[in-house]
């Protein structure tokens, strides 16, 4: 099971929803030679490489304490996720109307949710996984990149998995969207949440995200 499958699931369970959208991401091994500013794709390749690193070196330890390996997925990656632009696009029209509470709430819990998600998938990596990378492309003026790669499994089609990413005023890159074989991530939760926002509120949306991660503590 990849993660971003794995993802969905998840998020469907906690809000009770029938049909996932399958999109696919494994935890891969790249190579970087990265130092200060790295470019888009460097930033993906190194923050992959010291996962792959510490999941070696830990991993009876991180299997053991999850609060351990929580820690880590923080640390490493979610600073690389623009976690407020992706609350924004995935509520749409709804974060406009949402209060500065049900924004904090509601992007507090999504992080949570793809903390513990790829937490958990992180174990499923075996080192078969291979992630190719092709030319990247700039837009708006250099301010977003979008990293092409392919998913390669052995005996596999490869799975073509496009990052796209903004460039912060610090001059960092963080990933905003994932596009698997042409399905976009953000667009999956979009539809998902807006349907159950539409039927039972935002606040119990929020509620089922909050609910769903203190029962996985």
């Amino acid at each position: 099971m990849t993660l971003f499958f794995r993802l969905i699931r998840v998020v469907n369970r906690a809000v009770k929803m029938s049909q996932p959208f399958v999109l696919g991401l494994v935890i891969a091994m790249g190579c970087s030679n990265a130092t200060a500013a790295p470019t888009a794709d460097e930033m993906i390749q190194s923050t992959v490489n010291q996962l792959i690193s510490e999941l070696r070196k830990r991993r009876a330890e991180l299997e053991a304490d999850h609060g351990a390996l929580y820690a880590l997925v923080e640390e490493l990656v979610i600073p690389k996720i623009a976690l407020n632009k992706v609350s924004r696009l995935i509520l749409g029209s709804h974060w406009k109307t949402a209060s500065e509470e049900q924004r904090e709430r509601f992007t507090t819990g999504f992080k949570n949710l793809l903390m513990r998600t790829y937490a958990t998938a992180m174990f499923e990596y075996t080192g078969d996984q291979v992630l190719r990378f092709g030319e990247v492309t700039l837009r708006a003026e250099g301010r977003i990149a979008v990293v092409p790669t392919e998913v390669v499994l052995p005996a596999q089609t490869p799975v073509p998995v496009d990052y796209y990413c903004l460039l912060t005023a610090e001059g960092h890159w963080q990933i905003y969207d994932i596009q698997v074989d042409g399905i976009s991530l953000i667009i999956s939760f979009r539809n998902q949440y807006g349907e159950y926002i539409d039927a039972n509120g935002l606040d119990a949306l929020i509620e089922s995200l909050e609910e769903k991660m203190a029962e996985n503590l």
